[in-house]
């Protein structure tokens, strides 16, 4: 019941957003602060976080007045201190605009892993995750946003010693963009 209930609110925001004529388009980029957090016996441990890029394309369709939904393309490094994580992120947000140029956004993000510090074999291959955050859109088409994401997905492909050990990624992004 609930997989007919979602793809219904798809199929149905789809149609919408088919209908309208205005999609505009932009890239953006900016800073990840992420962090790795480690779950041994139901006990979460974060290490030192790691600060790197994150760069990519979107598409934002205009659904209702104030909601507009956004796909967007990321290739993202993510991870701690000492592992660098690369995935190629699809977030799709939903903005809420709560004033002139100013919104609130949610939504999934499902990230393919593309590289990692020290090989892809301890990884899993997807990440799921949660995007929480807000945006400004400037005249002139520039934009600023901050943006949470929490991992859901246990990444962890471990094997020996650390095949108890779940790794979930977590992590801020401060970005910087423009509409086309």
């Amino acid at each position: 019941m609930m997989k007919k209930l979602i793809f219904l609110v798809f199929a149905v925001l789809a149609l919408q957003v088919q209908a309208q004529d205005e999609t505009i388009f932009g890239i953006k980029g900016g800073a990840n602060f992420s962090n790795l957090k480690s779950i041994v016996n139901s006990d979460g441990i974060s290490g030192d976080g790691s600060t790197s890029v994150f760069i990519g394309g979107f598409a934002d369709f205009w659904v209702a007045e104030m909601l507009h939904l956004q796909p967007e393309l990321q290739f993202s490094i993510e991870g701690s201190e000492n592992t660098d994580i690369t995935y190629l992120n699809i977030p799709v947000m939903f903005k809420y605009y709560v004033l002139e140029g100013l919104n609130i956004q949610a939504g999934p993000q499902l990230g393919f892993l593309l590289d990692a510090e020290g090989g892809t074999d301890d990884f899993k291959a997807l990440n799921f995750s949660l995007d929480f955050g807000a945006g400004f859109e400037l005249p002139g088409g520039f934009l600023v946003e901050g943006r949470y994401n929490l991992g859901l997905t246990d990444i962890s492909e471990a094997d020996g010693p650390f095949e108890d050990v779940k790794l979930k990624t977590k992590g801020f992004q401060l970005g910087v963009g423009y509409r086309f």
